[in-house]
């Protein structure tokens, strides 16, 4: 249960309460703010390698490659576009996205540019087949050249400055090879750093890009390859990283197309601001390609789920972003103000500082949530919000629809009331707008938000390729780990801070689990916890999983100091007996059963079983046997509860229930489900509580 304080635990048992709830409205894709494109510049220069960068104070540095020219522009801040004509007074300072100067004649290959306060360096490979290097340390006002080192054949290229100090870090990749050049710019020392992956045989590459984690610190790289594989090769997003150990990281995949589908990914890059805000954090874009009827290329991107590390390969599922055809992708970077994108013709920004949330409580008129622990069905965790509209405040185009309230916008809900302290509220959960409609009557208008919880945006998910996990001994994941990128995909955080009860099975066992092109992430998830006793439970744009131990004491008390309003309590069959069928590595077959003797004892058999090849072992087949047995105790309903609104009820918690017109003496549940309901016309807040086995 959540905390409360104590002015507020007390007031909600009190006869006579006042009630309060709050809701905010984000901008937000879960805690990450939602950044809105603008094109600034529209040029005609040819599609080619490019690249973008910002020196310290501000201004932008492009390059772009026609032919075996290569090509350089420095932009002063601000960023403004050519003027229209006939031109309008007073005319404002412009900057020219056209102009360009020529800085090379020999390339041939692959092109990166990074800097950092006065300094701007410029990477290409030559027609000699070496790595040069054209830098500028006076903010490109003069400029020297040289060979960066002797390193052939190199596709593709990204570079990134090593935090504020003088390494700045070019990272060449070949077909099968990666080499990480870091260039200390005070004495121009270049030191190179080669790997490569046997676990992730490459056959060909398709672009890298990099950004600065100053946290770790390392270079977070993204990076497009062909990967030779069994059954079938394929094309991946893969993410690495650059330690200040200066040697790299596993290569894991994050994006995948198998090979004949005819979808490539290619040119990637990522950008972490070097002082992310909380609601920022690394963002990866990158081109995906189609080849067969109708052929199509077309920018993506996604982003690291808030709270979680490069290394745990958690990014949002790859989307079409913006409607464009970069052949040589998008490069991506950021100032103070804004975001940046860019191709050589072309230049997008987003403002980059979020938006004060919108405040709807002074209009809730009335609310309804339904949040249930590991549903069986669709559509079962939601949240209504009814807001007076008698004002015109949330029509369209009164600045608030679409801007403030759009389709996915956060709300984050409070509970609460009105106490000797002041006003009181527990955060009650996280909301996402699916759909909104209004509704009018003489002499009254409503706006109505239908929102969706985790569960919703999970069963809005649905596999793009086949998701494999455990298919050989290669980097093993247990269930506890699935779960946490299934959800990521979705941009939700699996954590167990603070820590609760996890069965031995969520975090040991490691099966061999697939998932379809066309599975929805519900289905997908459901399956995966169908192999645990665990439950899994939403909380803001975070989950958590819960063993839910029969041992568990009770957090609260009803029907004592919290009234009960209504009560109903049922006693029904459940299921008796669970066995769980496996086979060993010898073929030879395993049988292990959980039994429920009190049922037994009364010549009740009835039998639930599984048979799952993944159980290689009688532990593993005894604790699905004992989880079969502990869900169908679970999904049996005891009763419901409804009582004023507790603030810090949650799932799972056990209660203690109290109800003497009943016969119920301190018998002990587990809330299945919760309902709240409020109407300030009516005076009604209230929960109902689903109640099942402790």
């Amino acid at each position: 249960m959540r905390t409360l304080t104590a002015t507020l635990e007390a007031v909600q048992k009190k006869p006579h309460r006042l009630p309060y709830v709050e809701a905010e409205v984000y901008d937000y894709e879960q805690g990450i703010k939602r950044l809105t494109w603008t094109r600034i510049y529209t040029g005609s220069e040819p599609d080619n390698h490019h690249g973008l960068t910002f020196d310290g104070n501000g201004d932008m540095h492009r390059i772009r490659v026609e032919g075996s020219n290569l090509y350089y522009q420095k932009l002063f801040s601000p960023f403004n576009a050519p003027p229209s004509f006939p031109l309008s007074f007073p005319i404002s300072l412009v900057s020219w996205f056209d102009e360009w100067e020529l800085i090379a004649t020999d390339y041939a290959g692959s092109c990166a540019i990074a800097a950092c306060g006065a300094k701007v360096y410029i990477f290409y490979r030559t027609t000699g087949n070496v790595l040069w290097k054209y830098y500028s340390h006076d903010y490109g006002d003069t400029w020297d050249d040289a060979q960066l080192v002797d390193y052939a054949d190199v596709l593709s290229m990204a570079a990134c400055w090593w935090g504020i100090g003088d390494i700045v870090v070019c990272f060449a990749l070949k077909s099968n090879e990666l080499n990480g050049i870091t260039l200390d710019t005070s004495t121009q020392e270049a030191t190179q750093h080669t790997w490569t992956d046997a676990n992730h045989p490459l056959l060909s590459i398709y672009g890298i890009g990099a950004t600065f984690n100053a946290f770790w610190p390392c270079c977070e790289i993204v990076l497009a390859a062909k990967e030779s594989d069994t059954p079938y090769n394929h094309f991946d997003l893969f993410r690495t990283w650059f330690l200040d150990t200066y040697n790299f990281g596993a290569l894991e995949s994050f994006l995948m197309s198998p090979d004949g589908e005819d979808i490539t990914y290619e040119y990637p890059d990522c950008h972490l601001p070097a002082s992310a805000q909380s609601y920022e954090t690394n963002r990866i874009i990158a081109v995906e390609k189609f080849a067969g009827t109708t052929a199509y290329t077309r920018p993506l991107a996604c982003l690291m789920v808030k709270g979680t590390y490069w290394s745990d390969t958690t990014f949002t599922e790859p989307k079409p972003f913006l409607d464009v055809s970069p052949a040589y992708g998008l490069r991506i970077a950021s100032t103070a103000d804004y975001w940046w994108l860019e191709k050589p013709d072309g230049v997008w920004r987003a403002p980059r500082p979020a938006d004060s949330p919108l405040d709807l409580t002074k209009d809730i008129v009335t609310l309804q949530t339904n949040v249930i622990a590991s549903p069986t069905s669709v559509g079962r965790g939601n949240l209504v919000l009814e807001l007076d509209n008698s004002k015109g405040q949330y029509n369209v185009g009164e600045g608030l629809v679409p801007s403030l309230i759009n389709k996915r916008s956060e709300i984050v809900l409070k509970l609460g009331y009105k106490t000797t302290a002041g006003k009181e509220t527990s955060e009650a959960g996280t909301y996402w707008v699916d759909s909104w409609e209004y509704s009018s009557k003489p002499n009254m208008s409503r706006f109505i938000l239908t929102c969706l919880d985790g569960w919703g945006l999970m069963d809005r998910w649905t596999a793009r390729y086949q998701m494999r996990w455990n298919k050989d001994e290669v980097n093993p994941k247990s269930v506890w780990q699935i779960l946490y990128q299934l959800l990521a995909r979705a941009g939700i955080k699996l954590t167990n801070t603070p820590a609760k009860p996890q069965s031995s099975a969520i975090n040991n066992f490691y099966p061999d689990f697939t998932v379809n092109p066309g599975t929805q992430g519900d289905t997908a998830i459901r399956k995966l916890l169908s192999f645990v006793p665990d439950k899994l439970i939403f909380r803001g744009q975070e989950a958590f999983t819960k063993n839910p131990l029969a041992s568990e004491e009770s957090c609260y008390s009803y029907g004592t100091g919290h009234a009960i309003l209504s009560g109903k309590y049922i006693e029904a069959v459940t299921v008796s007996r669970a066995r769980a069928i496996g086979r060993d590595s010898g073929d030879n077959r395993i049988l292990e059963e959980a039994l429920d003797w009190d049922l037994l004892a009364l010549a009740i058999d009835q039998l639930e079983q599984d048979y799952d090849p993944n159980l290689q072992t009688a532990t593993r087949a005894q604790e699905r046997a004992d989880a079969l047995l502990r869900e169908a105790s679970l999904r049996a309903q005891r009763g419901n509860l409804v009582v004023p609104t507790n603030c810090g009820q949650e799932l799972l918690d056990v209660v203690e229930v109290t109800d003497e017109r009943c016969g119920i003496s301190e018998e002990k549940y587990r809330v299945e489900a919760i309902q709240t309901d409020y109407d300030r016309r009516q005076g009604i807040y209230t929960q109902r509580l689903a109640l099942c086995a402790p």
